[in-house]
C-alpha cells in the first residue's frame, strides 16, 4: 500500500486530510508494534534462560530423549551442536515451548505467562506477550509464497491456516514448495520464528504426507475424540524425528524408511488391540498397497474428523537440494 502523505485525504472516507483524522492513531499503533517486537527479542532469550533454572525448568533427561527419539542422550548435550545442525537450540525451544514438564502437564511458557517469575524481570511488553506464546508449538510449515524483501507466507499443513511470516533476511534463503518446522510466535498481528527453525527441500512434502498419514491414523484410533491440535500438543516431538531421519546424501533412504516401518508397527498394534486388525498379511497388503495419503489440497486435508479451529498460532544458503538445515531469527529481521 502506498504511503499516505499528511495532507491527504483520510483513507477512512471521512473527508478530512490524514493528518487531521487517523494519523495520530495510526502512529500510536506503529510505536506500539515497534515496542513489541523489541519485547520479543528480549522474551524469547529470557525463556531460554528459564530452561537452565532448577527452579523453573524440569529434569530433562527422559525429555531430551523423548525429543530425539532415542538417539541421543542428555549426556550429548554438549556436542548437540556437532550432532545436529543447531540441535542444542531446537531441543530448547521445544522444551520451552512444548514439553509437557509440569505435573499438570502444562508447559514451561504456560506456567511462565500464569505467573511470571520476579527473577526473569519480565517487563511490562514482555508480559504482553507472553499469553499469546503459550499455545505455540512445533509445526511443520508450507512456503506457498515469497514476499520480496519482506518474508513469505505459509501455511500450517495440518490445519491449513495461513500466516505472513516477516523476515526479509529469510525471503531470500527461502524457496516457494519447501517445508518448515518452526515455532511461529505471533508480535501483534505479525509473526515470527522463534528459536532455528529446521528447513527441508521440496521433495520432503511427500515423504511429510507418508508419515503423517501413518501416525494420525494410529493416534486417532486411540483418541477418537481427540482434534489436530491436541495431537501437536502431545506429539511435537515426533516432528523432529521425521527431520532427524531425513536423508542427507541422495542414496540415504534407510533411516526414514525405518521410521515409517517402526511408525506402522505401531499403527498396526493399535488396531490389532482394538480388534480391527486381520491377519497379518492383510495388514501387510494394506500397508504396501493401501496407505493413506495426506493430501496439501483444500478438500483432502489429512481427516475430515479432526477439528481444525484455533490454531494462532536464517540458514545456510538452499544450494543442497538434499541437506536439512536450520533457519532462525536473526538481527537481519524487521527492527523489533
Amino acid at each position: 500500500m502506498a504511503k499516505v502523505g499528511r495532507n491527504d485525504p483520510c483513507p477512512c472516507g471521512s473527508g478530512k486530510k490524514y493528518k487531521q483524522c487517523h494519523e495520530a492513531a495510526d502512529r500510536a499503533q506503529e510505536d506500539q508494534l515497534r515496542l513489541l517486537r523489541r519485547a520479543q527479542d528480549r522474551l524469547f532469550p529470557k525463556l531460554i534462560e528459564a530452561t537452565q533454572s532448577e527452579e523453573l525448568a524440569p529434569s530433562t533427561p527422559s525429555l531430551f530423549e523423548q525429543y530425539w527419539g532415542g538417539r541421543y542422550t542428555a549426556a550429548d548435550m554438549s556436542e548437540l551442536d556437532e550432532l545436529e545442525d543447531r540441535g542444542s537450540e531446537r531441543f530448547l525451544t521445544w522444551l520451552a515451548f512444548d514439553a509437557q514438564s509440569g505435573d499438570d502437564g502444562s508447559t514451561l511458557v504456560e506456567r511462565i505467562a500464569a505467573n511470571p517469575p520476579a527473577e526473569l524481570e519480565l517487563d511490562e511488553h514482555e508480559l504482553n506477550l507472553l499469553p499469546t506464546w503459550a499455545g505455540i508449538r512445533l509445526r511443520p510449515y508450507l512456503i506457498t509464497e515469497i514476499i520480496k524483501g519482506k518474508g513469505a507466507l505459509i501455511q500450517e499443513v495440518l490445519t491449513k491456516e495461513t500466516f505472513t511470516l516477516r523476515d526479509h533476511a529469510a525471503a531470500k534463503r527461502l524457496e516457494e514448495n519447501e517445508l518448515i518446522f518452526a515455532h511461529l510466535v505471533p508480535v501483534g498481528e505479525e509473526y515470527y520464528i522463534a528459536g532455528a527453525a529446521a528447513q527441508t527441500t521440496p521433495d520432503t512434502v511427500e515423504k511429510l504426507s507418508e508419515f503423517l498419514a501413518v501416525s494420525l491414523e494410529d493416534w486417532q484410533l486411540r483418541n477418537p475424540e481427540a482434534d489436530l491440535n491436541q495431537f501437536v500438543r502431545e506429539n511435537s516431538y515426533l516432528f523432529n524425528h521425521f527431520i532427524s531421519v531425513l536423508p542427507r546424501e541422495e542414496k540415504e533412504p534407510s533411516k526414514f524408511d525405518d521410521l515409517m516401518l517402526r511408525g506402522r508397527a505401531a499403527l498396526l498394534m493399535t488396531k490389532q488391540s482394538l480388534g480391527l486388525g486381520g491377519t497379518d498379511a492383510d495388514d501387510d497388503e494394506e500397508f504396501d498397497d493401501d496407505q493413506a495419503d495426506v493430501e496439501f489440497d483444500d478438500d483432502d486435508q489429512i481427516d475430515d474428523e479432526f477439528d481444525d479451529d484455533d490454531q494462532a498460532d536464517d540458514n545456510d544458503d538452499n544450494d543442497d537440494a538434499d541437506q536439512t538445515e536450520a533457519l532462525t531469527d536473526s538481527d537481519e529481521q524487521p527492527t523489533k
